[in-house]
């Protein structure tokens, strides 16, 4: 469904009402809104929902996802990477060999 106005709800409803708050979300089949102070605080929604809207989606598999950091490539600028690397090079130019030993 698309909605125009998003469900919400409260954490103090979510916390007195649970059941009811689920078998809203599981209805709709759309995340629910949870405001704390009148503020969206976070996203309630039921498994079912989030795997059809996250998971297969975006066809990520909860066991295949990457392992490395490949995703963060390219979001430095060259000089904060090459900060970045003398702050390692002084780093390890500071390791005594001596607290290695056993």
């Amino acid at each position: 469904m698309n909605w125009l106005m998003p469900i919400t709800t409260t954490a103090t409803e979510i916390q007195r009402n649970y059941k009811q708050v689920r078998n809203r979300a599981k209805k709709a089949k759309v995340p629910v809104t949870v405001l704390a102070n009148n503020k969206p605080e976070g996203i309630y929604m039921d498994y079912e929902t989030f795997v059809r809207e996250y998971i297969k989606r975006d066809k990520i598999s909860p066991r295949k996802q990457k392992s490395d950091f490949s995703e963060f490539l390219g979001l430095w600028t060259k000089e904060e990477a090459d900060e970045f690397d003398k702050i390692i090079e002084d780093a390890f130019e500071q390791v005594n060999p001596e607290d290695w030993r056993s």
